[in-house]
């Protein structure tokens, strides 16, 4: 087995970190507070019986699992619907939460070779790593897994994301279904005051800015959920699109289906100067820079912040949380339409059906047919049910052979489902498409699809790279992506003037950063395995 640790040297403080995370994520022995089946005993399910027994071992047996933690819905290692899916197969999970730095404790595990039994990880991640036995090669076992063999007929394109350059499959991707995830997010109580209309060019939504800060003075309207412009939930994306018709520094042009570097293109600048204009006039909030998820949810619901871009599900969240608090009469969260500037269509990229992430088996798991055949037992019927919809009868019933959700949770139940019972657990679930079907939209969130889904184009297709383009994007983009998050926040912020000047030497360096290679790597890729213009 080659190791892999020959791709870099850990600094003496990461391999601290590791040999402590090594210690805390030894689920590789398979066996924690409940007795592990010995390899040969594990390595064939138990028959079933006259009872129908679905057991896939004749002795209990422990798996670890590590996630990364949510504070709405922390963590459980006794969430009912893993009693239930240990009573069905005699195989238990236990759970190691991950609070903070989520991303850096994964790597670690990666680059040393210590990996729980399952994790989530990206494709990329998958295909670099599994040849090297970090991950386990399930292909080797597909013949004791007949629902994972049809879920890669089923979805070729998952296949071809997570097959290493030995053809081994490392990944079991994540089905999002069908649909979008961000929306604008805004107090329709105060709009309706106000009587003001839904802004349809940046303009208008600048006006509508103006006149929520000319009746409350001491708010700043806009407040971005976090201190980052490089995602699609940051609020920098939809303005970017709304300006150049992309979403993304190196962005795929849906029309052209080609890639293309959004600096470059017409609108950039305006991008900046636009969003230089709300926070020089106190329109946005002056603590962008720094910007956490707490503060913003703080902000949002105690009224010193009236308008956001994040995840459309966190309207229905934030009216919840209002009417349990109690703080403000009357509090009420909506969305507003997508626009644009003018020549610009408004657009929003739908979710990929296939996601750009995956649950791993470690390479050094000692029950691997047991490891497996349980993954398999996830993904078919009974299984997947248990983690997208949860417990018949108790959380969801059948409604014309389709699962959905009971009324009595009440409007987008997200955090009891997540926290009470482990159902649709990001990190975990793996047919995200099931549980959004199963959801009861109200009034509200039937409001957001129909203003979005109109708007809605088919997302780019996973990227599946070559070794080589591997190494490329990993030596390439995280430092492009740290700098130009930071000169945007210096655009924005008026620390860097917004010129012709300055947008070229900003340009110039993205180039030697590699903006230009990513792109044409992308645009390479995307070429080679579906074909282009």
């Amino acid at each position: 087995m080659k190791k892999v640790w020959k791709k870099g040297i850990l600094t003496t403080a990461a391999m601290t970190a590791a040999v402590m995370l090594a210690s805390a994520c030894s689920g590789n022995n398979a066996g924690s507070g409940t007795p592990s089946a010995s390899p040969h005993e594990a390595a064939s399910a138990a028959p079933s019986d006259s009872s129908g027994s679905t057991w896939l071992s004749e002795k209990p047996i422990t798996f670890k699992w590590l996630v990364a933690d949510r504070k709405e819905a922390p963590v459980r290692n006794d969430w009912p619907i893993f009693e239930r899916i240990r009573e069905a197969t005699n195989v238990g999970v236990e759970f190691e939460p991950v609070a903070d730095g989520w991303a850096e404790k994964q790597q670690i595990l990666i680059a040393t070779n210590s990996v729980p039994d399952y994790m989530l990880v990206s494709h990329t991640d998958a295909r670099t790593y599994g040849p090297d036995g970090v991950f386990l090669d399930l292909s080797k076992y597909m013949d004791q897994a007949p629902n994972l063999k049809r879920f890669y007929e089923q979805y070729p394109e998952a296949e071809a994301v997570v097959t290493g350059s030995d053809g081994g499959i490392y990944s079991v991707p994540i089905i999002e279904g069908k649909g979008f995830n961000f929306s604008w997010i805004v107090r329709r109580d105060l709009m309706d005051k106000y009587g003001i209309e839904d802004p349809t060019n940046p303009d208008e939504f600048y006006h509508m800015l103006k006149t929520l800060k000319e009746h409350h003075p001491d708010t700043y309207p806009l407040v971005p959920e976090k201190a980052s412009h490089m995602n699609a939930d940051s609020l920098f994306t939809p303005f970017l699109s709304a300006f150049t018709g992309l979403s993304g520094f190196v962005s795929f042009d849906s029309k052209e289906e080609v890639y293309k570097f959004a600096p470059e293109q017409p609108g950039f600048q305006e991008t900046l100067e636009y969003m230089n204009k709300l926070y020089n006039e106190k329109l946005l909030d002056p603590e962008f820079l720094i910007m956490k998820p707490a503060q913003w949810e703080e902000r949002m619901l105690s009224g010193k912040g009236l308008v956001s871009w994040f995840w459309k599900a966190r309207v229905q969240l934030f009216n919840n949380n209002a009417e349990k608090a109690g703080l403000i009469d009357g509090y009420k969260m909506d969305t507003i339409p997508l626009f644009a500037a003018d020549g610009k269509e408004p657009y929003l990229f739908a979710r990929n059906m296939v996601g750009g992430s995956g649950i791993t088996i470690s390479g050094k798991v000692k029950n691997p047919e047991v490891a497996v055949r349980f993954l398999d037992y996830l993904l078919g019927e009974e299984g997947s049910n248990y983690l997208s919809l949860g417990i018949e009868g108790e959380t969801y019933e059948f409604v014309d052979g389709k699962g959905k959700f009971l009324e009595s949770l009440g409007p987008g139940p997200y955090t009891i489902l997540r926290g009470d019972y482990g159902i649709w657990y990001p990190g975990v679930a793996m047919d995200f498409g099931k549980s959004r079907d199963a959801e009861i939209l109200n009034e509200d969130a039937q409001r957001i699809e129909d203003l979005y889904l109109p708007k809605l184009v088919e997302a780019p297709k996973a990227l599946v790279m070559t070794a080589e383009e591997t190494e490329l994007m990993k030596a390439k983009k995280t430092n492009l992506d740290t700098y130009i998050d930071q000169k945007i926040s210096e655009f924005i912020a008026g620390r860097t003037p917004i010129n012709d000047e300055t947008i070229k030497s900003f340009i110039d360096q993205c180039l030697k950063l590699g903006a230009h290679d990513l792109r044409d790597m992308y645009n390479t890729s995307y070429q080679r395995t579906y074909g282009g213009k």
